[in-house]
């Protein structure tokens, strides 16, 4: 049974690939074409029975081989039937007009299907209740890694928040310095003017009094 649900997989794999470059041969024709409908249809019926497959192989999975597999197995083939529906919904989607009518939106990584799972020493003698107890141990791991990470960005907001703070303190001092030499500058201009006047004064009352001294 588990080697008829890998090659009822291995198939479904190929009818989506088959469906998909359905999908971009039709992309050739215009819409209103006789070929761009009937390609339509074509793909329409496959996603259709490709649908049907999934979900015996869903059931299959629940009913029969649950009890057989690993946890790591049984959690590996759902996986695939989930990627298998992504991929199912994307066709669907380009079919329909609903999604991305790039032809690089439609190409799925089909060979990802086939990823396998590690086994390490830790888990290869585990069975399903343990690799469960594993599994949780691994959350709470990751769940303390995102708190600490949470307060780690937590604090550097602050600091990033005083720092702009300050930034904003020395541009106001820069800006009231700006207009302190303002003002200075407008008295040293203005007191220059009236040490000149004052200077011309001294002359003009000099000159006369050499004057009045020579009469």
């Amino acid at each position: 049974m588990s080697e008829k649900w890998l090659k009822e997989h291995e198939n479904l794999e190929k009818l989506l690939q088959k469906a998909n470059q359905s999908l971009s041969e039709r992309a050739k024709y215009p819409k209103s074409s006789s070929n761009y409908n009937k390609i339509s249809n074509q793909i329409k019926n496959q996603l259709g029975k490709i649908e049907i497959i999934i979900n015996g192989l869903e059931r299959d999975l629940d009913e029969n081989n649950g009890s057989k597999l690993t946890y790591l197995e049984k959690n590996r083939r759902t996986n695939m039937l989930n990627k298998l529906r992504t991929s199912l919904k994307q066709i669907d989607q380009g079919l329909k007009g609903d999604g991305p009518s790039q032809k690089d939106s439609l190409l799925v990584d089909f060979e990802a299907f086939n990823s396998q799972p590690i086994e390490t020493e830790e888990t290869l003698n585990l069975n399903s209740e343990q690799l469960t107890v594993q599994h949780e141990k691994i959350i709470q791991s990751q769940d303390r890694g995102l708190e600490t990470l949470s307060h780690v960005v937590q604090n550097q907001k602050r600091i990033a928040t005083t720092i702009g703070s300050e930034v904003d303190r020395q541009n106001d001092l820069i800006d009231s310095m700006g207009d302190k030499m303002d003002n200075l500058n407008e008295r040293l201009i203005k007191e220059t003017r009236n040490t000149r006047v004052i200077m011309h004064k001294s002359g003009t009352c000099g000159n006369f009094m050499r004057n009045y001294i020579k009469f």
